[in-house]
């Protein structure tokens, strides 16, 4: 018997395998895949809901590594489950072999939620600050046409509008060839996907950051981040997965497109 859904309990373990992973070709299909094996539960009906998760729990090892931020010790009972040396050896399996799944019958997927009588969805987005909206630079408010967007929609448009322009060095997918709109917001000819990522959160705005004084329309990019260092000997290059490269799915977490297929994992089944 398979455990019931439950996305908070997940959270160490995502944490434990971002930690200690190979930042070049862990992907979020792998994390998940990983979540489903050591939790026995079938994490398919739950999909959008648990990639978001980790995309979230990514970019807040990032701005933690920006920061220089430790984070909190894990509690007695989180470690009894989900301590670092288990997600490590889970991962590393994970990335060598096929999932073997937990015993036991899958999940039945959920219906996608109907509105009632009110017009009001039944289901409510998940309520956590992935899902805060962030004041863009006025860069990226002429790039998106909007002032603010949620950070995964950020990324995710902005990856729409590289794939839309064919920007994509076709030599090395992990290299963006920037044209004159992107070169405003990157000062850069090409930039890489991780470097990509660090200099747009100089683009971008948490509310108590512009304070009452500054117009939204009229907000300027924040100096660049440092480069980050080298930790234990990982490099902090480019995500990107060559033994899944044509697997939509296996979502590259410096490339977090869109994946609008009903299902393309039946291949970890």
């Amino acid at each position: 018997m398979t455990e019931e859904y439950n996305p908070k309990q997940y959270l160490p373990t995502i944490d434990a395998i971002l930690s200690v992973a190979d930042l070049e070709k862990i992907t979020v299909k792998k994390i998940r895949n990983a979540l489903q094996e050591l939790f026995g539960i079938n994490l398919q009906p739950h999909k959008q809901d648990i990639s978001d998760i980790i995309m979230e729990r990514y970019f807040d090892l990032l701005e933690k590594r920006k920061n220089k931020v430790e984070p909190p010790p894990l509690s007695k009972e989180d470690i009894e489950r989900q301590d670092a040396l288990m997600a490590s050896q889970l991962l590393k399996s994970t990335i060598r072999g096929p999932v073997t799944r937990g015993s036991g019958k899958a999940t039945p997927r959920k219906p996608r939620a109907k509105k009632n009588a009110a017009g009001e969805k039944k289901r409510k987005a998940p309520n956590n600050g992935f899902n805060q909206a962030l004041y863009l630079s006025q860069d990226l408010q002429n790039l998106f046409g909007v002032e603010s967007l949620p950070r995964p929609q950020i990324v995710k448009q902005m990856w729409t509008y590289i794939k839309d322009n064919n920007l994509q060095n076709p030599n090395d997918r992990r290299q963006i060839l920037c044209n004159d709109t992107l070169y405003k917001i990157f000062k850069k000819k090409t930039v890489g996907i991780f470097e990509m990522n660090k200099l747009l959160t100089s683009h971008i705005f948490k509310p108590d950051e512009i304070g009452d004084t500054k117009s939204v329309g009229e907000l300027q990019a924040k100096p660049p981040p440092p480069p980050s260092s080298k930790t234990n000997g990982k490099k902090s290059a480019d995500y990107v997965d060559e033994e899944d490269d044509d697997d939509d799915d296996d979502q590259e977490l410096g490339d977090p497109a869109e994946d609008d297929s009903e299902e393309s994992d039946e291949d970890a089944d």
